[in-house]
Order: C-alpha cells, then structure tokens, then sequence
C-alpha cells in the first residue's frame, strides 16, 4: 500500500512508505494534532492578539499552514480506521515483531 497523501499544496509530492506501520502512523497523527492545538492555541484569547495584529495576507498563510495539518490529519485517521489498511498494517506490525522476538 503507497496511496499518495494529497493535503499537499501540490499532487503527489508525498505518499506512504512501503514498510509504514500502525504505530508510525499514529505517531505522525499525534505530533501533527499536538502542533496543530499550539498553533490554533496562539490564535484566540489573550496570545490571539498577536495573530490579530498581522496582516491579512500572513493570517490567511498562518491559517493555511493549520488547514493543511487538520488534512494530513484527516488522512492519517482515514487510512488507520480503514479496515483493509488497518489490517494490512497489523499483520506488518506482527511480521515486525516477530522478527525482534
């Protein structure tokens, strides 16, 4: 499984890697969900003022920035809650294991 990830700016620049597991997986999802709740976090209350005070064009790149995060985001937990790939992921993470054992 390689399904190109498209929360890119642009077509096919990144796709899954042929030994990619659940835990990677979920490891990515993490880090991603923790930046994006930073970022999002300076954008109200009293450190929104900071983000308030840029201009529009540097609000719209910021918010950009954050709406590409919530789409790799979207597709990291697509493809662990898809039963196929979750499935093949598991029996990866099993072989991988195994071979530690």
């Amino acid at each position: 499984m390689s399904p190109d990830l498209t929360f890119t700016a642009s077509d096919r620049l990144y796709s899954l890697h042929s030994d990619v597991n659940s835990l990677t997986l979920t490891d990515q999802l993490s880090a991603r969900l923790a930046q994006l709740s930073a970022l999002l976090a300076m954008t109200r209350g009293e450190q929104g003022k900071a983000f308030r005070l840029m201009n529009a064009q540097w609000q719209d790149s910021f918010m950009w920035a954050c709406g590409m995060m919530a789409m790799e985001a979207q597709e990291l937990f697509g493809i662990l809650s898809c039963p196929e790939a979750r499935g093949r992921l598991e029996s990866e993470d099993e072989c991988h294991q195994g071979l530690s054992a």
